[in-house]
């Protein structure tokens, strides 16, 4: 029983270190296809890779892109397949309320949006379906078809993970007690 607790406690130790200090995974997309319709959010038609573990580890996104004139957004698949009906009925050339904020960067309906390129978007990963969408802001011409993305994933232990290795290190102190 020593051995097990003494085991348990070494690895939960490891786990809140490494938990506490975390991971972060950096990359690019390059020349990614922009629209030039103004206004409209266009999205992928693969949703972005979820975080599985998001009740033990928390993924934090942070997206940056290279253009002024672009906005992205993050929705889930209601908000895109709501998009996406607008978009294939024309948006504003087949009769789209041009008031309406539905769709558009003003949108309350997305998980997180951002219009800044260098501040750009950051998002806690969830569990689930998500998908990215861009579109080009209204009032401005277009600086371009192609959009340079970067992104940093920051990986770290949730306050649910912390609490279930402090729990884990009880058991194996008890467990390194008993005779």
């Amino acid at each position: 029983m020593k051995k097990t607790g003494f085991v348990l406690i070494a690895l939960s130790t490891l786990l809140l270190l490494g938990g506490t200090v975390g991971y972060t995974m950096e990359g690019a997309v390059d020349d990614v296809p922009t629209p030039n319709v103004q206004g409209m959010v266009f999205f992928s038609d693969d949703p972005l890779p979820g975080n599985p573990a998001s009740l033990i580890i928390n993924a934090d996104t942070t997206i940056t892109w290279d253009r002024d004139d672009i906005f992205l957004v993050i929705a889930d698949g209601d908000k895109k397949k709501q998009c996406d009906d607008i978009a294939k009925n024309g948006g504003a050339l087949g009769g789209f309320d041009t008031t309406s904020k539905t769709c558009t960067y003003g949108d309350a309906g997305y998980v997180a949006a951002g219009d800044k390129g260098d501040a750009g978007v950051d998002w806690r990963v969830e569990s689930g379906d998500f998908y990215a969408g861009i579109g080009t802001k209204e009032g401005l011409l277009p600086e371009g078809t192609e959009l340079n993305l970067n992104y940093s994933v920051d990986l770290k232990l949730s306050a649910t993970g912390y609490m279930f290795l402090i729990i884990a290190e009880g058991a194996g102190v008890l467990l390194f007690r008993q005779k």
